[in-house]
């Protein structure tokens, strides 16, 4: 019987531990873990320097070559998958790239997943997101999934991706890893627009496909 009581008393504290760890590590070792964030399709105004504010589109396309562009921005919070905000338009293209074939708002519902990347934003970028600190150390990059609804009636699922740039000191400065795009997909009912545009960079930059999340709050750690 004694040996049974060490055993369940091991037993308990192997499954306790990685509980325990897990709950530490998620603040980190920092003062705070960032809890609510901000995303946007944004629109450059300016190349020289960068200039972006909201109310920019991106693009994506389905395996015929139909199109989505979408506008659009939101807020969302890690401590609650409905907390949410936001939303944008929509506009459906037929393979030929010209014929409307539908069109409309959509909303976000529920946040599915999103997951911080590293990297930082390119050094002397103007931000002008309403409601954000503009000096570029609230940018984020990172993948998230949101779940919408079109106007229309059908559901989706809203893949937003920020790839920062870093520089022009990539060692003070080092850009997001190259796996993260930068742009939007989507799904629309039973239709996956799965391949992202991805934005015009050269040879001369061009407005679109692009995007950024910023970090709006966070919480303390408590002793």
């Amino acid at each position: 019987m004694r040996n049974n009581r060490r055993w369940f008393r091991i037993s308990l504290t192997m499954l306790v531990l990685p509980l325990i760890f897990a709950l530490a590590g998620a603040n980190g070792d920092g003062d705070h873990k960032e809890t609510k964030y901000r995303w946007d399709i944004i629109k450059a105004t300016s190349f020289t320097p960068v200039t972006v504010f909201e109310g920019g589109f991106a693009s994506a396309l389905a395996n015929d070559g139909s199109r989505i562009t979408v506008t659009g921005n939101g807020t969302f919070d890690l401590r609650e998958s409905d907390d949410v905000t936001g939303g944008g338009t929509w506009t459906t293209y037929a393979p030929n790239g010209t014929t409307v074939t539908g069109n409309g708002t959509y909303r976000v519902q529920q946040l599915v997943r999103f997951d911080v990347a590293p990297g930082v934003q390119t050094a002397g970028l103007i931000d002008n997101i309403p409601g954000v600190k503009g000096d570029l150390t609230d940018n984020r990059a990172g993948l998230l999934f949101v779940r919408i609804a079109y106007s229309d009636g059908s559901k989706g699922v809203l893949v937003v991706s920020c790839h920062l740039n870093g520089g022009p000191d990539f060692v003070a400065r080092p850009a997001a890893p190259a796996s993260i795009f930068e742009g939007i997909t989507a799904s629309k009912g039973y239709t996956d627009y799965w391949s992202r545009v991805p934005p015009i960079v050269t040879p001369v930059p061009v407005d679109g496909n692009r995007t950024l999340f910023h970090i709006l709050s966070q919480d303390e750690k408590k002793d």
